[in-house]
């Protein structure tokens, strides 16, 4: 989700200078692991039972496939769209759409970055209980602060994102997910494991609850499973700066099984520990919590580490990434043009500083959500739903021909019939992740998009004044945008 990421500069270089398929499913680990793994466990036992969570990872698993599918057939087909998402957008629907996902994908980017903070904001209490709470208090947002704008100084000043920052904070949080793994392997009891595994009973020793149908915790867990994997598209998106296209696919196809094995082990070993109840009322970390349940200090050290390597690397190389997306756009002339301007460090400084203070509001409103990581992912997640999207509408009408959906005979390894098949598949399963998030965060959402449509018209107004502003339909598309976000506006109103 993930996840937008343009190529880190448009003059790449050599192929010495191209990241290779290590460096690609690193950054796509990188994108979707993060720090959001070390939380996995509670956020999962506070939406389902054993079973909910079983069925839960495979339904989730095949949509994703079907959309990683997707991801894999547009990058064969287009490989000249380096800027993923926001460019399969514009291609196929025009200025307005390209801009909608863009500024879509860049907003819900600091989203994601916003919940790096709260994670390790309430990693660090365990060092210094009681300071930092739950992530989101007044010394959390302070400490969050300092690290935000300290990252964008350095970025401002030429720190490279490169691929072995990706690396290496990859590598550590692998090596902590590895230890917290085969630690729960190895304390895994059956009997603890079984116990209550449809979540329909209320065991109060338990702390376990009646979590209601099979099918209502399944569709429970998809908002947080459609979190997890955010940035499954990070290697596509960043193919410019690939050795080769191939690198992109096997980098999206491997990083992708790698997250689905790592995700369902994090989620369902512990519950070999701790009934889904007590993982459900666990502070976060919670993967420290039952390490050190297990193994004392240490155990919790482990993760603290882990967490804290891993998200400020994926902390890092985000700040530096969701501001390409802007200035990308910029060029293309659909976001305003200060978003393009570039400082003598070759960094887009205009678009680091307005992300930085999006990242910063958003940060301040975190103190106001009483679950500020759930809330987080759960907007993350919801705002994912409309790029990918239109990234599979857009293959689903490109497929719809021979002479739209390979026009350059370029190798593929699906067919146009099945490439249709797929991204049908992939959108059915999207809009159920959409429905799965509630109308709630879908309205918000659409508030949060309905921002950006003045943002739009004065980029039209600077880069094509003499030009209509919208289409004939994208002015219905705007309109609709704006129905739903007053909807919402009024849903959230009376709801509180």
């Amino acid at each position: 989700m993930n996840s937008n990421k343009k190529q880190a500069a448009k003059t790449s270089g050599s192929n010495t200078q191209k990241v290779g398929v290590i460096g690609l499913i690193a950054f796509v680990l990188s994108a979707m692991v993060g720090g959001g793994i070390y939380d996995l466990p509670q956020n999962m036992a506070i939406k389902a039972g054993m079973v909910g969570q079983v069925l839960g990872w495979i339904l989730t698993g095949i949509i994703m496939w079907f959309i990683v599918r997707s991801f894999l057939t547009l990058s064969e087909i287009r490989p000249q769209f380096t800027t993923g998402l926001y460019k399969y957008a514009e291609d196929g629907f025009g200025k307005f759409t390209g801009f909608f996902v863009s500024w879509g994908y860049w907003i819900c980017e600091c989203f994601a970055n916003v919940t790096y903070a709260v994670l390790l904001m309430s990693t660090l209490n365990t060092l210094w209980p009681g300071v930092f709470g739950n992530g989101n208090n007044i010394p959390s947002i302070i400490g969050a602060s300092v690290i935000l704008w300290g990252m964008s100084l350095l970025i401002l000043n030429g720190i490279k994102g490169a691929s072995w920052v990706d690396i290496t904070g990859t590598v550590v949080m692998l090596l902590s997910t590895a230890v917290f793994l085969v630690t729960m392997i190895i304390v895994f009891n059956w009997h603890t494991f079984t116990t209550n595994m449809f979540a329909t009973q209320t065991i109060p020793h338990l702390s376990d609850k009646s979590m209601g149908s099979l099918a209502n915790q399944v569709k429970n867990t998809m908002i947080t499973t459609l979190w997890v994997f955010g940035g499954v598209e990070g290697a596509v998106v960043l193919s410019g700066k690939a050795r080769s296209q191939k690198d992109v696919r096997s980098a999206t196809k491997y990083g992708f099984l790698i997250c689905l094995v790592l995700y369902a082990m994090a989620s369902l070993l512990p519950l070999g520990l701790r009934s889904y109840g007590q993982v459900a009322a666990m502070h976060s970390p919670s993967s420290g919590e039952l390490m050190n349940i297990v193994a004392g200090p240490w155990g919790r050290a482990v993760i603290t580490f882990g967490v804290v390597i891993a998200v400020l690397s994926s902390w890092l190389t985000w700040t530096l990434l969701l501001s390409q997306m802007p200035a990308a756009a910029a060029e293309d002339k659909t976001f305003p043009q200060a978003f393009a301007k570039i400082n003598k460090n070759k960094v887009p400084s205009f678009s680091v500083i307005i992300s930085t203070i999006v990242m910063e509001i958003i940060l301040i409103g975190s103190h106001f959500a009483g679950h500020a990581f759930n809330t987080m992912l759960t907007i993350v997640g919801t705002m994912t739903v409309p790029p990918y999207f239109i990234s599979m509408l857009y293959l689903f009408k490109e497929s719809g021909s021979n002479k739209t959906f390979n026009p350059q005979k370029l190798t593929t390894t699906s067919s146009r019939n099945g490439a249709r098949w797929v991204s049908c598949l992939a959108m059915l399963g999207t809009l159920f992740m959409g429905y799965a998030a509630g109308i709630e965060y879908i309205t918000l959402a659409f508030i949060i998009y309905a921002l950006g449509i003045p943002v739009f018209m004065y980029a039209r107004r600077q880069h094509a004044p003499k030009e209509a502003m919208f289409t004939k339909y994208e002015k219905i598309f705007a309109g609709v945008i704006l129905l739903v976000a007053v909807l919402g506006i009024v849903f959230v109103t009376i709801k509180h």
